[in-house]
C-alpha cells in the first residue's frame, strides 16, 4: 500500500525517531537532481510549546552556535526551517553509537575498550572541542564558546571510525540571545569542572575537566565520580582522588597518570589550558590507534544494532509513496514505532531540547531517598557553594549496591588510607528508547 510522502520544507519525512516532552525528532532525506539523495534528522519543537518565552531564542541559539563551527569532529546545525511557523533544525544523520553506548556494549561482553582506541576517540573529541573553543562568527569575532556538557552521551562514535562532538545547546558563548539566570547550572554534574559547581565564571578549561573523566571512563569501563545520590556525586568531583591506571588490573604506563592528573585538576590554573594541549599530551602518552581500529570495534560490539537501524531505513525507503502537499507530519503510526526502536542512538545533533526533553524520566518525589535533598545541600555548604540551586536535570539510575546515607555523610575519598573505593555501578540496561541522540547511557547522572 503506497503511503503519503509527509514534507517538512524540503525535506522528506521517512518516519518518527522518539518523541518528548518538549520536540520530537525524524529521519528524513532531502532529494535533489540526478537522484541525489540524503538522508537527515529533524528537530521540532511541540506546537503547543512555541508559545513559551524564549524558546524560539533558544532554538535559534542552538543553530547558530552549531553552524558556527565546519568541523570533521562536530556534528553542525545544516540548515534552520521555518516550517508553518515553527522553527526546525537539520543535522546530518551520522551512523553511530554513543561513546557511553560503546562502553556499555563493552561491559556487557565481559571487556573494555582497547587504551589505544580510546585514545583515537578522545583525541577527535579534543579535535572538535579546540575547535569549538577557537570558532569565530563572520566577522572574525571569537565566539568564546565553552561547551558545558562534555560527557560519554554527547560523543558520537561513527561508523567511520571518527567520533564527533555533539549537543551544543547548553552551551556558554559570547552573543547569545538567550542567557543562563543566575543559579542555574548547566550540564551533569558528574562532569562539571569544580568551577562550574560553584558557579564561577567558565572558560574552555571547564571542557578540559570534562574530558579528562570521560576519557579517564572511557579507559576504566567504570564511572569515575558515583554515588547513591547528587550528594555522593558532588562531593566526588569536589573531592575524590582520582585512581591511578598505572596501577591495578589496567597497568598503563604512569605518562597517562600524568595526562590525567593535569586534565582533572581541580584549580583551572593548573589545568591544561587549551584542549590542544591536552591533545598533545595524551598522543604523546597513550598512541592512539587508527581509525580503522574504531570502525572494527564498533562493528564488533554494535552490529546486531546498527543492522536493525538500516534495515529499518531500507523498509521505509522500499515502500511504494504518493505525493501530498506539505504537511505537519502525523503521530507516531506502528511502522514509525518500529524505526523508532530500530534507530535509538543512530541519530547526530545537539541542544538543550535534547536535554530536557530526550533524557529518561527522573524519579518522582515520592520516590526519592529520604534526607537526599538536605544532604546535597550540606555537601554544597561544605564545599562553598551554599545557595546553588539543586540543578533537577539529574537523576541516580540503574545502581547496584551503594552506599547509606550514614556512611555516605562521613565516606573517605577513594584515595584514602583505608582503600575503600565507592561501589561501581553495574551495567544497566540499553534502553534504547531512551534518547535516539544518546541511547545506551550508562546511568542516569549521566554518562
Amino acid at each position: 500500500m503506497a503511503r503519503s510522502i509527509e514534507r517538512i520544507g524540503p525535506y522528506e519525512v521517512i518516519g518518527e525517531l522518539a518523541s518528548g516532552g518538549m520536540a520530537t525528532t525524524y529521519l528524513a532525506r532531502k532529494t535533489g537532481e540526478v537522484g541525489f539523495e540524503r538522508l537527515v534528522v529533524i528537530k521540532r519543537v511541540h506546537p503547543h510549546l512555541l508559545k513559551e518565552p524564549n524558546l524560539r531564542d533558544m532554538l535559534a541559539d542552538e543553530a547558530r552556535v552549531a553552524a558556527s563551527m565546519r568541523h570533521p569532529n562536530v556534528v553542525p546545525v545544516e540548515d534552520v526551517v521555518n516550517a508553518s511557523g515553527e522553527l526546525c533544525l537539520v543535522m546530518p544523520y551520522v551512523e553511530s553509537l554513543s561513546l557511553g553506548a560503546l562502553v556499555d556494549a563493552a561491559r556487557r561482553a565481559g571487556e573494555r575498550l582497547p587504551p589505544a582506541v580510546v585514545s583515537r576517540i578522545l583525541l577527535d573529541v579534543l579535535a572538535g572541542l579546540d575547535a569549538a573553543h577557537e570558532a569565530k562568527d563572520l566577522r572574525g569575532e571569537p565566539l568564546e564558546i565553552v561547551h558545558r556538557d562534555v560527557s560519554p552521551r554527547n560523543v558520537l562514535v561513527g561508523t567511520d571510525g571518527r567520533a564527533r562532538l555533539i549537543d551544543f545547546g547548553v552551551a556558554k558563548a559570547a552573543r547569545r540571545i538567550t542567557q543562563t539566570g543566575s543559579g542555574i547550572m548547566k550540564g551533569t554534574i558528574a562532569y562539571m569542572a569544580p568551577e562550574q559547581l560553584r558557579r564561577r565564571e567558565l572558560d574552555r578549561r571547564a571542557d578540559v575537566f570534562a574530558a579528562g573523566v570521560v576519557l579517564h571512563e572511557a579507559i576504566t569501563g567504570e564511572r569515575l565520580f558515583d554515588g547513591h545520590d547528587e550528594a555522593d556525586v558532588l562531593i566526588g568531583v569536589l573531592a575524590d582522588e582520582i585512581p591511578r591506571l598505572s596501577e591495578g588490573a589496567l597497568g598503563l604506563s604512569p605518562a597517562i597518570d600524568e595526562v590525567l592528573e593535569a586534565a582533572l585538576c581541580r584549580d583551572p590554573e593548573e589545568r591544561f589550558a587549551s584542549a590542544a594541549a591536552f591533545a598533545d599530551a595524551l598522543e604523546r602518552a597513550l598512541p592512539p590507534a587508527p581509525a580503522r581500529e574504531v570502525s572494527a570495534i564498533l562493528a564488533r560490539l554494535g552490529a546486531v544494532e546498527i543492522e536493525r537501524r538500516r534495515e529499518a531505513v531500507r523498509v521505509f525507503l522500499d515502500q511504494p509513496r504518493v505525493e501530498a502537499a506539505e504537511n505537519k507530519p502525523r503521530r507516531r503510526s506502528s511502522s514509525r514505532s518500529i524505526l523508532m526502536m530500530a534507530s535509538a542512538a543512530a541519530l547526530a545533533g545537539g541542544g538543550f531540547l535534547a536535554l530536557f526533553a530526550m533524557r529518561r524520566a527522573a524519579p518522582s518525589p515520592a520516590h526519592a531517598n529520604a534526607g537526599v535533598e538536605a544532604r546535597v545541600a550540606s555537601a554544597r555548604d561544605a564545599a562553598g557553594i551554599a545557595g546553588m540551586n539543586a540543578p533537577g536535570e539529574e537523576a541516580p539510575g540503574e545502581r547496584g549496591p551503594v552506599p547509606t546515607a550514614a556512611t555516605a555523610e562521613a565516606r573517605p575519598s577513594s584515595g584514602s588510607a583505608s582503600g575503600s573505593a565507592r561501589p561501581k555501578a553495574p551495567a544497566p540496561r540499553w534502553d534504547l528508547h531512551a534518547n535516539p541522540y544518546r541511547a545506551g547511557e550508562i546511568g542516569d547522572n549521566r554518562r
